[in-house]
């Protein structure tokens, strides 16, 4: 990740927000096996990235996954997504109920 990217940084700080809702509620990890945007959509109120398909794996004991990312121009990004990270948002709904962190730095706000 680049210093200051904004799109990495909207990313790191989402799927953060859904691993640690998916360890601390089971039903919602199920979701997020079941149906990726749906809990996407739950969690932030929001599906930033409708046009884009989401791939859910878990890992089982005794394996280790690594994802690496394709490497992606920001023009390749959907529009969404670049207004969430440009903070061109309107919607308050990347603000994730019960938890006070703040979407572009990361650390709790109370």
């Amino acid at each position: 990740m680049q210093p200051n990217d904004p799109i990495a940084e909207a990313r790191q700080y989402i799927e953060k927000a859904l691993i640690e809702k998916a360890m601390a509620d089971s039903a919602f990890r199920e979701d997020l096996k079941a149906n990726p945007h749906a809990a996407l959509k739950a969690l932030l109120g929001t599906d930033p990235i409708p046009a884009m398909k989401i791939t859910v794996v878990e890992e089982t004991p005794g394996e280790v996954i690594l994802v690496l990312p394709r490497s992606i121009a920001q023009d390749e990004l959907p529009d969404e997504l670049l207004d969430m990270a440009s903070g061109g948002m309107q919607s308050p709904g990347f603000v994730i109920p019960g938890d006070a962190y703040s979407l572009f730095d990361c650390k709790r706000t109370s």
